[in-house]
């Protein structure tokens, strides 16, 4: 990603999903029927997702030249320009933070919303997208993705502050991105080092004074097949006497680590 001309846009699209429905013509009724199984009672993430059981997203990333998909813990070249894409069954806000550590500092910018959209609403058919460009210099790209049910008004604010129109992000200052760093668990869930893909991240609430809850969540790969399985489901566990949607104060956090040689 870049450090001083970085070319990152990201932008809100609309789309259409359509799925199909098969329906069995007349004739005679089989004299042996299987039973049909339904996605009420898939409770994996990507089951989920579709049955819309429980708040969930799928997340998949796309070679942006071809479109197609790209498996998140591949390694990229600066030739590679990539695209993120949140799809949600639920109403919430999204805000994506860049992790930048060159030696031993570390900065942290919003990525999502953004000095060309500010409306970081995310809605059920509206996916989100960001466009991300590589550079020269090799790095491991973190993106630390935060969903939450309420807007969070110290990361909105920030879009008041610090921002680049060229590179088209905002630097958060040390007190928000203390926060973010609490929301997020860096000390207590970070990913083993090196680790690239889609990672859970969830607060110690001991030590959270974020003001926010952070839900847990399951993650996993799509099914093998039609390239589902390059794509990441993330969803709230339906528990025992538990509430599957995400509520006031509550955020769902996950994390991409991107690796490019």
């Amino acid at each position: 990603m870049k450090r001083t001309n970085a070319n990152l846009i990201a932008a809100s699209l609309g789309c259409v999903l359509l799925f199909g429905q098969t329906q069995s013509g007349g004739g005679t009724i089989p004299a042996v029927q299987l039973p049909l199984i339904s996605s009420q009672n898939d409770l994996t993430p990507r089951g989920l997702y579709i049955s819309k059981s429980a708040d969930a997203m799928r997340v998949k990333v796309l070679d942006a030249k071809t479109g197609s998909a790209v498996s998140p813990t591949q390694q990229f070249t600066k030739d590679d320009k990539i695209t993120v894409i949140i799809e949600s069954n639920f109403e919430s806000y999204a805000y994506i933070v860049n992790v930048e550590i060159i030696k031993s500092s570390e900065k942290r910018f919003m990525l999502y919303p953004n000095p060309r959209v500010t409306n970081n609403r995310l809605k059920p058919g509206a996916p989100l997208e960001l466009s991300v460009a590589l550079d020269e210099k090799p790095a491991l790209e973190v993106l630390q993705v935060i969903v939450s049910h309420d807007p969070i008004d110290y990361l909105t604010a920030s879009l008041n502050a610090s921002c680049s129109d060229a590179e088209n992000r905002c630097l958060l200052d040390s007190q928000v991105a203390k926060r973010v760093a609490e929301i997020v668990g860096d000390k207590a869930s970070s990913p083993p080092a090196g680790a690239t893909g889609i990672f859970a991240r969830k607060a110690d609430q001991k030590s959270n004074q974020s003001g926010l809850k952070s839900r847990d969540i399951i993650l996993a790969p799509g099914k093998d097949k039609d390239g589902d399985e390059k794509q990441t489901y993330v969803a709230i566990p339906i528990k025992s006497g538990g509430d599957a949607r995400l509520n006031a104060k509550e955020v769902v956090v996950f994390e991409m680590r991107l690796k490019h040689v």
